[in-house]
């Protein structure tokens, strides 16, 4: 009887324990802070308060990392604060940046490191991001037409923070580099990518992300051909950017398009002759 009750006694605070255990491990998973990235080249406007009328109160640079809490009270105050950045419905966040703490607009920031100054292509940039996880992949993905042509063949890499990196080339598709970035949105890479430098004077051509197809030429007269895309979500039907494709021609046929996919952002670039 006595035993019984000791192994009773035992179940029991072990049981307690357990229990007092993962309450610890939620309670403390409620508290962790999350790093996110300035994402404009210009930087980003700090404020006491989720007011853009008032007085910043610094200025954080591209690139620079903030935390932001990821409390219960953290998430409402976040869905509390809803504004209209460039037409795009976003919200204000609470962040620490330097010992100060202030309110930011969350679309101006990323879970994703820009890229670094002189980045040139989007492979250079997913190498500063994360670590591979996996040896490159190979495979031939067609066969040629016909004996005086290349096969077409891609290579892919697996990264630690979830992405996909995919190249490909031969024949059919001179190259591509296409990159699936996980819990991320169109918005928030859009800014990202304006800064890889093979892209920086395609941006320059268009600084707002008008609703549907509009056309600008470059200073050798080549035209370029933007679709944006929006959606609307939500009960409130909110407009949510869900895609930008820009075509262009400049001796050769290039496509940039940069689309949601879930929960996930895919970023794809081509040119073929």
């Amino acid at each position: 009887m006595a035993r019984s009750i000791i192994r009773f006694q035992k179940k029991t605070f072990l049981f307690g324990f357990l229990v007092f255990f993962f309450i610890s491990l939620d309670t403390f998973a409620q508290k962790v802070s999350q790093t996110y990235y300035a994402t404009l080249a210009e930087g980003v406007k700090l404020y006491k308060s989720p007011n853009k009328l008032e007085n910043p109160l610094a200025t954080i640079i591209y690139g620079a990392k903030v935390t932001s809490g990821n409390s219960d009270a953290d998430k409402l105050e976040i869905a509390d604060n809803p504004i209209l950045e460039n037409g795009i419905r976003t919200y204000w966040i609470k962040v620490s940046y330097n010992n100060i703490q202030g309110y930011v607009i969350r679309d101006n920031f990323s879970p994703v490191k820009p890229p670094a100054e002189h980045t040139d292509k989007l492979s250079d940039w997913a190498k500063q991001v994360s670590k591979p996880t996996t040896k490159w992949e190979t495979g031939k993905i067609a066969e040629s037409l016909s004996e005086s042509e290349n096969n077409n063949y891609f290579s892919r890499q697996l990264f630690e923070n979830g992405m996909l990196l995919t190249i490909t080339s031969g024949y059919d598709v001179n190259s591509s580099e296409t990159l699936q970035i996980p819990y991320t949105n169109v918005f928030a890479i859009y800014n990202l990518i304006r800064n890889i430098g093979s892209f920086k004077s395609i941006f320059r051509l268009n600084t707002l992300l008008q609703n549907g197809t509009t056309r600008f030429k470059d200073a050798e007269g080549n035209e370029y051909k933007w679709n944006v895309s929006y959606q609307a979500e939500g009960e409130n039907e909110e407009s949510v950017l869900k895609s930008v494709e820009i075509t262009w021609n400049n001796g050769v046929n290039n496509t940039l398009k940069i689309s949601s996919l879930g929960d996930d952002t895919i970023i794809f670039y081509e040119n073929t002759l």
